[in-house]
C-alpha cells in the first residue's frame, strides 16, 4: 500500500469513487459524533478529519484502524452481507455486541464504526483524560468506550437488533 497523506481518501483500482466517497462520508459522520464536547477528546471535527486517512479496498481481508486512519475492505458490501459478527469478548453486549445491521450499507458503517473507534483510541487515548489509562488494549475498555459511543449514536439507531431479525 502506498503512503496517504493526512486526511486523505484513496482506494484500491477496483473499488469505485462512488464506494470510496460513502466510506469517507460515513467516516466523517462518526468523527463528527466524537468531537462533541460531550465526549471530551479535546480535537474539532476539521482536525479529526485532517487526521484520519481513509482507504478502501476490496481484497477479501480485513479491515483496520491505527493512529494515521482506517482501512476499510468492501467485502461486506459487494457479498450483499447484513449481519455484523463481533469478538467473542463483546458478541452478546447489548449495544457493541453482534447483530443484524437490516442492510449492506449499514453493516458497512459498522465496521467503519468499528475502526474508527480503533484510530481514535490510538490517535486520541494517550492525550485524553478518560481514556489515558485504557486505551492501550485493542478491544479493552478504551476501545469498547468509544465503539459504545458510535454505535448508539450513529449505528444501532439505523440497524436492526439480532433479536427483532429473528
Amino acid at each position: 500500500m502506498r503512503k496517504q497523506r493526512k486526511g486523505s481518501l484513496s482506494h484500491g483500482d477496483n473499488v469505485t469513487k462512488a464506494e470510496a466517497k460513502m466510506v469517507r462520508k460515513m467516516t466523517d459522520l462518526c468523527l463528527r459524533e466524537l468531537s462533541k464536547k460531550d465526549h471530551e477528546l479535546g480535537a474539532s471535527y476539521a482536525s479529526m478529519k485532517q487526521r484520519c486517512s481513509v482507504h478502501v479496498k476490496y481484497r477479501r481481508q480485513c479491515s483496520y484502524g491505527g493512529s494515521a486512519g482506517i482501512t476499510i475492505d468492501l467485502w461486506s458490501l459487494r457479498d450483499g452481507e447484513t449481519h455484523m459478527s463481533e469478538y467473542a469478548a463483546i458478541r452478546n453486549d447489548p449495544v457493541i455486541g453482534s447483530m443484524d445491521c437490516g442492510d449492506v450499507e449499514t453493516r458497512v458503517l459498522c465496521v467503519v464504526a468499528h475502526e474508527v473507534a480503533h484510530h481514535v483510541q490510538y490517535r486520541y487515548g494517550p492525550r485524553t483524560r478518560w481514556l489515558a489509562k485504557k486505551y492501550k488494549k485493542p478491544h479493552g475498555e478504551g476501545w469498547q468506550a468509544i465503539y459504545r459511543i458510535l454505535r448508539s449514536r450513529v449505528v444501532n439507531p439505523r440497524a436492526v437488533p439480532q433479536e427483532e431479525a429473528a
